[in-house]
Order: C-alpha cells, then sequence, then structure tokens
C-alpha cells in the first residue's frame, strides 16, 4: 500500500510509485532556518558557489556577508538571461561570475577565479534526494576535493507508528493546508504524522563532504502487530549546529506483511524514489 499525493497547488498531481511525502512544513523556511544562517556563518573571505542559483538569492546573501568571490550557476536560458540583467543593477563590483551551464557539466576550468570553498544549494526536493543533490556533489568532489557543501548531511530516522484512520489531520500549520493535501488512496485519510519515537527502526545518511551514503534500512515486521502499522521516515537536513525537520515519507503495513523482512531504501537507478521491498 501506498500513499498518494492528490491535488497541490505547489506541484501539479503526483503519484509516487512507492514511498510518499506526507509533509513538507518546514520547506518554506528553509533559506532562513538553515542555509542563509549557515552561509552566513562561513561567507567571509571565501569563495563561495550558488549551485542552482535561481534569483541568485544565496549567492547575493553571499556577498552581503562578505564573500570574496561569488559563482552563480544557473542552465536554465530564460532565468540566466534574467541574472544577466539583474546581477549588474545589484552587486557592485566584478567578484562575481555567472556560469550558464548544467552542473554535471562543470570542470575545473570553469572555476578560473579562484577555486570555491563553499558549494551551497537547494537541491533538496519532495523525496529529499530526487533534485540531483547526491549526483551533482559527487560530480563536483571528483575536481573539487576540499570544497565544502551546504547543507553537508541528509539524515532520515525510521520509525513503526500506530495509525488513527478515525479523522482527517491536517498539517500543523494551517496556512500549509491548501498547499499539502495528502491522501492515503484507499482508506481516504489525509495525514500529519506526530511521530512516535518509540520504535525505531534504522536510519539512511548521506554526507555530502564525505560522500558516505548509507542507503540501507533492513527490519522484520513481527507477528505480534496485528493492527495496521505506518512506516515513517523523518528526514532531517543538517549543516554544522544548523538543523532543519524537512520532510516524512510512509508506508502503510498490514497484515500481509507479517513476519516478512523489508528493505528500506532510494533507488539511486530510479530518481532516488524511496522504496520498500521484501527480501
Amino acid at each position: 500500500m501506498t500513499y498518494y499525493l492528490e491535488h497541490s497547488e505547489w506541484m501539479n498531481s503526483l503519484v509516487v510509485p512507492e514511498g510518499m511525502n506526507l509533509d513538507m512544513l518546514a520547506m518554506p523556511g528553509r533559506l532562513d532556518t538553515l542555509l542563509k544562517p549557515a552561509l552566513t556563518q562561513v561567507a567571509r573571505g571565501n569563495i563561495v558557489v550558488d549551485m542552482g542559483c535561481g534569483t541568485g538569492v544565496l549567492g547575493l546573501h553571499a556577498i552581503s556577508n562578505g564573500a570574496a568571490f561569488v559563482y552563480f550557476i544557473e542552465r536554465d536560458p530564460q532565468m540566466f538571461r534574467i541574472l544577466e540583467n539583474v546581477l549588474p543593477g545589484k552587486i557592485q563590483g566584478s567578484n562575481y561570475k555567472l556560469i550558464n551551464k548544467d552542473i554535471e557539466c562543470l570542470s575545473v576550468e570553469d572555476f578560473d577565479q579562484g577555486l570555491p570553498d563553499f558549494i551551497i544549494s537547494e537541491f533538496y526536493g519532495p523525496r529529499l534526494f530526487d533534485e540531483g543533490y547526491v549526483n551533482y556533489t559527487k560530480h563536483l568532489r571528483s575536481f573539487l576535493p576540499k570544497c565544502q557543501f551546504i547543507p553537508e548531511t541528509f539524515v532520515v530516522d525510521f520509525y513503526l507508528n500506530d495509525i488513527d484512520y478515525s479523522q482527517p489531520i491536517w498539517p500543523a500549520d494551517t496556512s500549509l493546508i491548501d498547499h499539502f493535501k495528502y491522501m492515503y488512496r484507499e482508506k481516504g485519510f489525509a495525514k500529519h504524522m506526530d511521530i512516535k519515537l518509540d520504535d525505531y527502526l534504522g536510519s539512511i545518511t548521506f554526507n555530502a563532504n564525505s560522500q558516505q551514503f548509507d542507503n540501507n534500512v533492513e527490519f522484520f515486521y513481527n507477528s505480534y502487530l496485528a493492527d495496521d502499522k505506518l512506516v515513517v521516515g523523518k528526514a532531517i537536513v543538517k549543516h554544522r549546529e544548523f538543523t532543519q525537520y524537512y520532510s516524512v515519507i510512509g508506508w502503510v503495513m498490514g497484515s500481509t506483511d507479517l513476519n516478512k523482512k523489508f528493505r528500506l531504501y532510494y533507488d539511486v537507478e530510479q530518481y532516488f524514489n524511496p522504496r520498500k521491498v521484501e527480501i
């Protein structure tokens, strides 16, 4: 059984084949919660890359906090043209460079104004790794061995929780209700998870700086569990002391799953979709 995302203003109708993002309550504030504070701490005197810069907000924040130089990298031609017109009016001096390339096409020659000290980006999506962060950092690490990535660490802690089918429960922040309506199709409920941390199953972790990806959790679904349960993964994004609760993914466990062993992982070959498979 799988969670589905029905209508959303944030992302048009999306069905995920295995594992579903149930909420992204902290997403609107992730710039202020994690990325900007982390950048403020390290920008001064350093060379910074705003990877997939979009509007350039992070690169501009780095310059305003004393960065020696900023590379703005944006592959989208239309956004790149906007940046070419907008940035000269916002940045005094020549301490930046615009690069119109796909990240996986970058080489050391592109960083001709000095090798970067820090690379920051927002390339983590509804299912955490589905916007390319693992592959992008792997490519950059291949020729930039000393740079540091922001954010650095991603952790998904998995727990086994009870399910309350008695009533719909919407996101705790009521302003997000119209944006995040996640429905379990067969039994028809929307769910915001207040995760109980009692029955811990294991964690998946990725460290961008060390490039270590522990991408496997295995568990046995015991026979004494008579009622349906929900396997939930609580995702956390970190950089040094800055931590952001990011999203929740989940699968329902029923009577047909009793006395079986399962593996949880992110499918690298299928856009890092989260998977639950019997083993």
